[in-house]
């Protein structure tokens, strides 16, 4: 393919004149072809002294949405070092991507989600030997959905269940950072870079380089993972006070017909059940309102 076709080399006098309707992007340092064979790469300096742990950017592609009978059909890692006292990336260490045979057809619709076909992933499987190595020392695992990746990792590899792990989609206040949205391709445009998303991997290295570009927001998520958080947990007949909850910040899981809510503490878990009891527990408004404590060891767990 021309550069012209890469890029608009014909616009660059329009650009010079309007620089403000213009948007320049630029690809991942990270994911440029050949960089990860260097790793490891480093990002920020180490202060002597400082108590460094290690953090994977895990991402799965899988042959449906439900792990009790859909599986992995590729699994990405990237292990990179960090400061716990700075909450800082140091380093990128090492990467692992592999495919694995489902034993079944993938369906058609994943294929043109993944881009992974039959053919890609005949014959092959993860090394569970070499997957339990990356993970040795118990680092931090931080996925941008957790809540899906962790069931079907933990379904695939058994004996890897008392990790510990951290959702950048839910844990980080991207809103509050300035970002309008938090799907990964558009926090990374919007700090101005793009990315090929065509192996999980590279999702793991664009999350990470968000998380780098963004210390305030690696920072809010290693401080999130380290923090309890209280379940507030309201099932029975709420039908009509749904909008409330809603204006509560409760949102509704089918799978267990109950409203759900993460506070950081007691304190502001047994405030919030007051305020429900007296407001709204009335007639044949009657439900209950149960806690359950939650770490990164236990958070996203299915």
């Amino acid at each position: 393919m021309a550069n012209e076709d890469l890029f608009p080399l014909s616009m660059i006098d329009n650009i010079r004149a309007h620089p403000e309707n213009y948007r320049l992007l630029e690809k991942i340092p990270l994911t440029i072809e050949g960089v990860d064979t260097h790793f490891p790469i480093k990002l920020n300096e180490p202060v002597q002294g400082e108590k460094l742990y290690s953090v994977v950017f895990l991402d799965t592609e899988t042959t449906g949405m439900d792990p009790s009978k859909n599986k992995i059909i590729e699994l990405g890692m990237v292990k990179a070092t960090f400061s716990l006292e700075r909450k800082l990336l140091i380093s990128v260490d090492r990467y692992y991507d592999e495919f694995e045979d489902p034993q079944e057809p993938i369906p058609p619709e994943i294929v043109a989600l993944t881009h992974i076909t039959d053919e890609m992933v005949a014959g092959r499987c993860f090394d569970d030997e070499m997957v339990a190595n990356f993970l040795s020392g118990r680092p931090l695992i931080v996925a941008h959905n957790a809540a899906f990746d962790r069931p079907f990792f933990e379904k695939r590899f058994s004996t890897l269940t008392n990790l510990s792990w951290a959702c950048s989609l839910k844990e980080v206040p991207w809103k509050a950072l300035g970002f309008p949205g938090a799907k990964l391709e558009y926090l990374n445009t919007f700090l101005g870079y793009f990315y090929e998303a065509h192996r999980a991997y590279v999702d793991c290295l664009a999350l990470l380089w968000v998380m780098y570009v963004r210390s305030d927001a690696f920072g809010a998520l290693v401080k999130s993972a380290l923090t309890p958080s209280i379940k507030v947990i309201i099932q029975g007949n709420t039908f009509s006070i749904n909008q409330d909850l809603k204006r509560l910040e409760f949102r509704f899981e089918p799978n267990t017909k109950s409203w759900v809510r993460f506070v950081s503490d007691k304190e502001q878990a047994d405030k919030l059940k007051s305020t429900l009891e007296t407001t709204y527990k009335e007639g044949a408004v009657n439900f209950s309102v149960e806690f359950k404590e939650f770490n990164a060891k236990t958070r996203y767990k299915r």
